[in-house]
C-alpha cells in the first residue's frame, strides 16, 4: 500500500503488461502493436472474446464461426444481435473449407472467428491456409477474430502461424 499499489488499474491494464506484450508479439511474430492504444489487458480470454465480439457485431450484423468451435462463440454472437453463420471444418482434418467459407460470405458480413490451434481438434492452420483466408477477404469489410490462447501448444514440428504475421489483416478502422 505505501508504494501505491492500492488504487484500481488503468481500464486498459497496467503498461508494464500492455508494453511486455506489445515486445513478445513483436519478438515472435514481427509485427508491432501499440502497447497505449492497440493492447488491453482483460480478466481472461473468454472476456476477451466476448468484448471484441461486442465491439465489432451489431444488430442485423453476420458472424462466421468454423463449427465446431469453442462454446463461447455462438451465445456473445447472439448477445451482439448477430448473426450466426455457422461453417462446418472438414471432418476428420478440421481443416478450413474455403468454398464454404467464401459461400457463407455476404455483404453483412462482419466478422469471421477463427482458431488456430484448435480447440477441440488441435488442428493447426498452415501458413497457405492463413494466406488463402486473407485473399478471401480482402475485398470484403469483415474483421478476423483470432482465437490464438493455445499458440505455444503446437506440437510435431508444426508452426503456428498467427493472424498478426499477415499485414493484410490489419485494417485501421
Amino acid at each position: 500500500m505505501a508504494a501505491g499499489h492500492n488504487q484500481y488499474p488503468p481500464m486498459t491494464g497496467v503498461p508494464a503488461l500492455r508494453n511486455a506484450i506489445s515486445a513478445k508479439v513483436e519478438a515472435l511474430y514481427g509485427r508491432r502493436y501499440d502497447p497505449a492504444g492497440e493492447i488491453t489487458i482483460t480478466a481472461g480470454a473468454t472476456q476477451a472474446i466476448i468484448t471484441a465480439i461486442l465491439a465489432v457485431v451489431r444488430p442485423g450484423d453476420e458472424a462466421i464461426v468454423l463449427e465446431p468451435c469453442y462454446d463461447s462463440y455462438v451465445p456473445a454472437i447472439e448477445l451482439s444481435g448477430g448473426t450466426v453463420v455457422r461453417v462446418p471444418l472438414t471432418p476428420g482434418t478440421f481443416r478450413p473449407d474455403f468454398d464454404r467459407i467464401a459461400a457463407a460470405l455476404t455483404p453483412r458480413t462482419r466478422l469471421i472467428v477463427i482458431n488456430s490451434p484448435h480447440n477441440p481438434s488441435g488442428t493447426v492452420w498452415t501458413r497457405e491456409e492463413m494466406l488463402r483466408l486473407q485473399d478471401l477477404l480482402a475485398p470484403t469489410d469483415a474483421f478476423v477474430l483470432s482465437d490464438e490462447v493455445y499458440e505455444h501448444m503446437v506440437f510435431d514440428g508444426q508452426q503456428h502461424w498467427s493472424a498478426a504475421r499477415f499485414p493484410g489483416w490489419r485494417r485501421v478502422r
